[in-house]
Order: structure tokens, then sequence, then C-alpha cells
């Protein structure tokens, strides 16, 4: 009875973890939210003792931020972090598709192909939620070929605060990547071209970089000069 009620338990945690994550990296819920134990307990009908610990396993994680007599909240990066975050997935990722490339099989590289597939199918019904989603999969899924479960927990933290990051600086119009840009880095691994693996990654990373301006100022607004030109 007690192993049942253990494993009902964890089974409880995970799916309102899975939930709440989701939501996060979705942009359901935007940088700087407050996440209230109480409503949250409400709304998934647990204690909010379970909530509590959600939120400690986000805080860890990077994608909640706790204050002391403040409460919780969806944390906002700085563009300082932001350029971090960056500098970190371009120097973890060209080494994770660079051994993934001189050690993948070919049947390796499926898991990688259905998650192309799905992004084609989300592409199509302009589905943007689940693109996302998907972006983020296919670059877990990537690091779990490597071998490195260090590396591949690091680089997971990584691609969630990369969907924080977008979700806050993303330039109006951006373009959102082509799930060409992965098949691309299958085809080289495929081949098991390690340099042109390296080169698509790069590239692509670079994009994803392009979709938000970093340049933004986190401080006031000065209305008075915005709105000079108005009549």
């Amino acid at each position: 009875m007690a192993t049942k009620e253990k494993t009902d338990k964890r089974r409880t945690d995970e799916r309102v973890h899975s939930a709440i994550f989701a939501a996060i990296i979705n942009h359901q819920l935007r940088p700087a939210t407050q996440l209230q134990e109480d409503a949250l307990a409400a709304a998934f009908g647990v204690s909010r003792t379970i909530i509590r610990k959600v939120l400690q396993q986000l805080a860890h994680e990077k994608l909640v931020v706790i204050t002391p007599n403040k409460g919780a909240r969806v944390a906002r990066p700085t563009t300082e972090e932001a350029r971090q975050v960056f500098e970190a997935r371009h120097t973890i990722e060209r080494e994770l598709v660079s051994t993934v490339a001189r050690r993948a099989q070919g049947k390796e590289l499926d898991g990688l192909r259905g998650i192309v597939e799905e992004e084609r199918r989300a592409q199509e019904a302009d589905d943007k939620r689940r693109r996302v989603q998907l972006s983020g999969d296919f670059h877990r899924a990537l690091a779990g070929l490597a071998g490195n479960d260090v590396l591949a927990t690091f680089l997971s933290e990584l691609v969630s605060r990369t969907s924080l990051i977008i979700a806050l600086y993303e330039k109006p119009g951006a373009v959102p990547c082509s799930c060409e840009e992965h098949q691309e880095i299958i085809d080289a691994l495929a081949r098991r071209d390690e340099a042109a693996a390296i080169d698509r990654m790069s590239h692509h990373l670079k994009h994803i970089e392009s979709q938000v301006d970093l340049s933004q100022s986190t401080g006031g607004v000065d209305f008075r000069s915005l709105f000079a030109a108005v009549e």
C-alpha cells in the first residue's frame, strides 16, 4: 500500500510539473508571471505542498524564481543572461553534434527524423506552440544520442531558458526556424560528416539568436520622447 501511495504521489508531482513546465516553454505563462500557490493548488486539485515542491524543482531548472516573502514567478532573464545562454548553447551543441556525427548509427537517427516530420505537420497547421515544443524536443533528443548525461541535462535547461528568452525578446515579425534546418543537421549526421554537422548546427543556432533583440533596455520608458511626434 505504501509503495502504491508513493507511486501515485510521484505521478501527481510529474503531472503538475509537466503541465506548468509546458505552459512556460510554450509561452502560455509569460516571463515574470506570478505563480500563486493557492490558485495553482486549486487548478490542479492538489495540496499546496505539492505545488511548492514543483515550483522548487522549476526554480532548480531556472524557469521559476522564488523570492522570500514574495512567492514564485516565471523567470525573466536579463539581456546579459540571454547572451550567456546563447554562448553556452553554441559551445555545447557544437561538441554534442560532433560526438553524434562520429558515433551515431543509422537507426539511432530515426527518432530525430520522427520529430522533424511532426514539425512539418505543425508548420503546415501553423501551430506555433507545437513547433516550439518540438524544436526543443529535437535538441534534447540529439543531445541524448551523444551519450553524455551531464551535458544532455545541462542542454535541456538551456533549451528551456531559450524559450523564455524568445518569449521576452522576440523581434516583431521574426521568422521562426524552419524544420528544414533540423533536417539538414540529420542529413549531415547520417553521412557522418562531422564538419558539415557542426556548420549546420552553428547556422541553426545563429538563426535562433537572430529572432531576438537583446539591445532592448530593461529600464523605464521615456513616454515624452516616445510620443513626441504624436499630435
